[in-house]
């Protein structure tokens, strides 16, 4: 009996053993397409309200005219007479930087707290140091709206740079305990633009398959949502055709590259309610944040931005697109409440003149006590888009590139927008298509030749 049960009992521990070997290499090795819960946006939370009013900008000195200084103090009998010198100057100057009075009415001033000597207008009262070398910083001197005092730098991050009122006896720290601060963004904001494919790896004109072939490749990998190397087999056992995943990765690439100019030339019908909002996927392991506005009420996407960074600057450009695809009208924006979309929203008001009414929405299920928000249905299209594409996106579990990455979103965006028949637009495409002889599009076929006679 003894030497019946003595194997059952080693085997018990064994099986514990084996369970917490799983378990525990199921805790710390686990693949999983979502990103770890710890993830948090950049600290824009510890900045001050945008409520703050916007900074004084120190005017640059204005240029004046020496000769009419001259004749207004003549006519006012107060003429200004010529600098009566007692030593020469020990700096050599032409004129005046300001009013261009010539030397004979410069003066020395002393010298500045860094010892270069200064010199004085009599005319127009300009105090300068010509020997010193002018600062490298080529920004404005930022005041504060409260107390006029100049603002000092105190954080500076990759696109943008925090300035922080230091007047201890400025009305915003003496009542509310709180610096004012400003955030000076360090970007050519005509120059923002959402991503796309940079350039093209292969020319599809000079290919030697079909443009069939390639169609039927693109609506494979972006219309079935298969992988590269599931494409390569689907196409193998369809058509008999022996392609590598590299190079349908080169077509892909080079179509988006091809069509990214040409989508931004498509008329949508913009309903005027507007919903921004970001995703997780995978760049080379690494995490990015797939910004996407769509139209509320009819659910298409307007635009994509894709963004190794959850930061202002990437809401910013989503943002952008927006409002060059409404020309500078009213439009009501509809997020999530994280601060990122404030600074925005923020931002476009003062840089772009745009007419923006935000309403952000805290999560996506109802709060407990009812919800008197009319704005979440919206929010929740988009979430439901977002479903869609992850559904794309678990085959891939992480792009093998950048270029890749934006022209599978870009490709997407032509597909869910103008080739996917939608339950919820009654079995019908958000928005179609017409080519030349007034045929809808349906296919990727089509499509392509349709941007192709577009170009």
């Amino acid at each position: 009996m003894f030497r019946q049960l003595l194997p059952v009992f080693l085997l018990t521990h064994l099986l514990n053993f084996l369970l917490k070997i799983s378990l525990f290499a199921l805790k710390h090795f686990k693949v999983d397409i979502q990103p770890p819960v710890d993830l948090q946006p950049s600290g824009y939370k510890v900045l001050s309200p945008l409520e703050d009013p916007l900074p004084l900008v120190e005017k640059v000195v204005e240029k004046k005219d020496y000769k009419k200084i001259l004749a207004e103090a003549e006519a006012q009998g107060k003429p200004i007479s010529h600098v009566r010198r007692i030593k020469p100057l020990c700096v050599d100057v032409d004129k005046c930087p300001v009013c261009g009075a010539p030397p004979d009415y410069l003066y020395s001033f002393g010298k500045d707290p860094d010892g270069f000597q200064k010199l004085q207008c009599k005319v127009c009262k300009h105090q300068w140091a010509p020997g010193k070398p002018a600062p490298k910083k080529s920004r404005p001197t930022y005041r504060c709206p409260f107390c006029g005092s100049a603002l000092i730098q105190d954080k500076t991050r990759k696109n943008f740079t925090v300035f922080k009122c230091r007047n201890d006896n400025c009305p915003k720290w003496l009542n509310h305990r709180k610096r004012y601060r400003f955030r000076a963004f360090d970007v050519d904001f005509d120059e923002l633009s959402s991503s796309s494919p940079n350039a093209a790896p292969v020319n599809l004109a000079k290919s030697h398959f079909s443009p069939f072939l390639i169609a039927q490749t693109v609506n494979l990998y972006v219309g079935l949502g298969l992988s590269l190397r599931q494409t390569v087999s689907a196409l193998q056992h369809i058509w008999q055709v022996q392609l590598s995943h590299q190079t349908i990765q080169n077509w892909v690439v080079s179509l988006a590259s091809k069509l990214a100019p040409l989508v931004k030339s498509i008329n949508l019908p913009l309903s005027g309610l507007v919903v921004i909002d970001e995703t997780y996927i995978k760049v080379k392991g690494k995490w990015h944040y797939l910004f996407t506005a769509c139209d509320g009420l009819r659910g298409f996407i307007i635009s994509q931005h894709l963004s190794p960074h959850r930061d202002a600057l990437a809401a910013l450009t989503i943002l952008k697109e927006v409002i060059d695809r409404y020309n500078n009208r009213e439009f009501i924006l509809v997020t999530d409440k994280a601060p990122i979309y404030d600074v925005a929203v923020h931002f476009a008001s003062v840089f772009f003149g745009a007419n923006i009414r935000h309403r952000p929405v805290l999560g996506i299920s109802p709060p407990p006590g009812g919800d008197s928000h009319t704005y979440r249905p919206y929010k929740n299209r988009l979430e439901r888009l977002f479903g869609s594409y992850k559904a794309h996106y678990k085959r891939h579990k992480s792009f093998s590139s950048f270029e890749g990455a934006v022209a599978h979103a870009l490709l997407y965006q032509l597909y869910y927008n103008h080739l996917k028949p939608h339950e919820a637009s009654d079995g019908k495409v958000f928005a179609p298509l017409k080519d030349k002889h007034g045929h809808q599009v349906d296919n990727w076929a089509k499509l392509i030749q349709l941007f192709v006679e577009l170009n």
